[in-house]
């Protein structure tokens, strides 16, 4: 028999979660021409969840958080599944992942490994209290996208994942979580049950939130790319949920519908919506210039 292959994504709570999911799921088959089978792993069933290939409901109450992420061992829909955040947006074809992390490890993402006095991963070996001698070396991850290979390293990792998060404040991870995020939980669990990041080698994902004043984007010509490095195209786009409420990530959208129209000639079109949103960006540059000179006006005054 075939082994199977697939992507699954999360979406939980709010609709805006749903929305999300389902964009993802739009521009993936898009720019890709041969899709594999997409799940969704979710609390309920409503009209976003029609688009995807399999629906696949919490068993129990979800957590409507990062943590969410750690039951993905125990819903797995394929024999080799890729998780991606519901905040992305493709640019090219994503079945490419399953070539990156061929050789990878059962349980895998993309990060470094790095030796045990490394200060820039997730966790310091000096923190880890009773599982020091578990760990041989830190891992640094990007949590936007998790390669699973059934079988009982990803459910060891996950089940690891989930021992650690009555702990998490004393393992004194980096980043900004405030409650337990499961970026650095996954890097410690996957130190603890030998797995390896995949090294990130570029042109496969880039985080919005970090290149925003550096990004070439244009999802109607499948262009993601930084200004200072043209030559390295990206396949996916992680927004953060914050930038998907942004008018780019709206001005991104509004194009893929125009492209799954599938028009004769889509260039009338997509100049309109260009020049729309041309007129959107001046507009909340100026309300964001007068929101400062305002701000700057009240301090004035409550400093006299």
């Amino acid at each position: 028999m075939d082994k199977t292959r697939g992507f699954i994504t999360i979406a939980t709570g709010k609709e805006e979660y749903y929305r999300l999911a389902q964009n993802l799921l739009r521009s993936y088959r898009y720019f890709c021409p041969d899709p594999l089978p997409f799940a969704l792993l979710c609390d309920r069933e409503n009209e976003y969840t029609k688009a995807f290939d399999d629906v696949i409901l919490f068993r129990n109450e979800a957590a409507n958080s990062y943590l969410d992420k750690l039951e993905l061992a125990d819903y797995q829909p394929y024999d080799e599944t890729i998780f991606i955040d519901a905040d992305c947006l493709a640019y090219g074809d994503l079945n490419m992942l399953f070539s990156e992390f061929a050789a990878s490890d059962d349980m895998s993402c993309y990060g470094r490994t790095l030796p045990l006095d490394d200060k820039t991963g997730w966790f310091e070996y000096e923190n880890l209290g009773a599982w020091q001698s578990r760990v041989s070396y830190v891992v640094g991850l990007h949590g936007g996208i998790y390669y699973l290979r059934r079988g009982e390293t990803v459910k060891a990792v996950f089940d690891t994942a989930r021992q650690l998060v009555p702990d998490y404040a004393q393992f004194r991870f980096k980043g900004k979580f405030t409650n337990p995020g499961d970026e650095p939980l996954v890097a410690l669990a996957m130190a603890i049950q030998g797995c390896h990041p995949t090294l990130f080698r570029g042109g496969t994902i880039c985080c919005y939130w970090e290149h925003a004043d550096d990004l070439e984007i244009d999802i109607s010509t499948g262009t993601a790319r930084l200004r200072s490095n043209p030559d390295t195209s990206y396949n996916l786009m992680h927004w953060g949920t914050r930038y998907t409420r942004a008018l780019e990530y709206r001005r991104q959208l509004e194009l893929l519908g125009i492209l799954e129209q599938r028009l004769p000639d889509p260039s009338g079109a997509i100049r309109s919506c260009n020049r729309k949103y041309s007129r959107l960006f001046r507009a909340e540059k100026r309300k964001r210039f007068l929101n400062r000179v305002k701000n700057k006006i009240r301090r004035t005054l409550n400093r006299k």
